[in-house]
């Protein structure tokens, strides 16, 4: 691919990142927040392939300050995109005066390059005539390192909203941001590119430069389709978790004694009514038929089952499914009608608890029977 069609691809990005992220912070619908702080990083992306391209055609814009506000970009798409997911997995979360905080490295390193553009007309020729100075590789570093902290920490937060609502609910498939992980790891793989990228620019390895370009332009191209269409089926009536949710078995008191007594109850009532079978059985409703806290429930079924609310319910459906198909009412029982009839509405998810639960496949099982 010649420069000309990468400038052409470039463009094309770019205009599509902006159109995106203009619509999203325009879009009414949906959490306002989080429409613009999401919109804010897709024009920041812009910004940034729209500005290299140009420096790549040798077009030099006539404010050449609007050319340096976007080098500390990389500082700010971690706290951006850490904020964002809070907004996204607790439902109470809340923008506060203290998370301009986290826009301080940004504003530092932009204000000391604006400040050496000011003392030093030609900083990049200086720069090159002396030769890069280690505080040039240290900053360079930092950004990333920087990036990836703020990655980390979105992980994390992502890794303990999972927990949780797998012990909350007993299908997840519609509710476990699937999308935001894949939009972290896309952001994970931008960034190791950029990271190759700017210190092939540093070796002066035009080839390189250019293919690790491309693949950079196909990722962003890659990522802003697929991440909207991900996060746009998302259902807007799961609201998230809220933040004291992180918290495991805050404040509980149970004895080891009751904890016996909640189990045998536990125990009885799915013998008798079998609640399993309900697709939408939430922990919530459980507690309601036992009265006692989903606090206390919760930790109930983690330490006298050693499982979460979700595998829990699932032993329950495969062991339930597995009778089914040993002893069919109706000899033409496909597999996917039992699954059905035990509450599962995920093939997906069916055949992985199935493969946990006993080692073999739904299909495996029934010709081994």
């Amino acid at each position: 691919m010649d420069p000309s069609q990468i400038s052409y691809l470039s463009f094309l990005i770019t205009f599509q990142l902006l159109f995106v992220g203009i619509f999203l912070i325009t879009h009414k619908k949906g959490n306002r927040r989080n429409n613009i702080l999401f919109g804010a990083i897709f024009i920041m992306i812009a910004w940034n392939i729209g500005d290299l391209t140009l420096q790549m055609n040798g077009v030099v814009l006539k404010w050449e300050f609007l050319q340096h506000i976007d080098d500390g970009f990389f500082l700010l798409y971690g706290p951006i995109f850490y904020l964002y997911a809070q907004g996204v997995i607790f439902r109470d979360f809340k923008l506060s005066s203290l998370n301009l905080l986290h826009l301080t490295p940004y504003l530092l390193l932009t204000i000391s390059i604006l400040s050496l553009r000011t003392f030093i007309p030609n900083p990049s020729e200086e720069i090159i005539k002396n030769g890069l100075p280690w505080q040039f590789y240290l900053v360079s570093a930092l950004m990333y390192a920087h990036f990836f902290v703020y990655l980390g920490l979105t992980y994390k937060s992502l890794w303990k909203y999972r927990l949780i609502i797998k012990n909350k609910y007993s299908q997840i498939d519609q509710i476990n941001l699937d999308w935001l992980s894949f939009a972290l790891n896309t952001f994970g793989v931008l960034a190791f590119i950029s990271l190759i990228q700017n210190f092939i620019v540093l070796a002066e390895n035009r080839t390189v430069f250019m293919v690790t370009l491309v693949l950079l332009l196909i990722f962003v191209f890659y990522f802003v389709n697929k991440v909207i269409l991900k996060a746009l089926r998302q259902p807007e009536i799961f609201a998230g978790i809220a933040q004291n949710e992180t918290t495991k078995y805050l404040g509980s008191n149970l004895t080891p004694s009751q904890i016996e007594e909640y189990k045998k109850q536990l125990v009885a009532l799915f013998g008798t009514e079998k609640p399993f079978l309900n697709p939408q059985v939430s922990l919530t409703d459980l507690s309601e038929k036992l009265s006692v806290s989903t606090k206390h429930l919760s930790q109930v079924i983690n330490q006298s089952f050693n499982k979460s609310f979700f595998d829990f319910i699932n032993t329950y459906r495969i062991q339930e499914v597995q009778q089914i198909l040993k002893e069919p009412k109706d000899d033409k029982l496909t597999v996917l009608e039992a699954m059905y009839q035990v509450g599962f509405n995920s093939k997906s998810s069916f055949n992985t608890a199935f493969k946990k639960e006993t080692g073999l496949t739904p299909t495996e099982f029934r010709k081994m029977i």
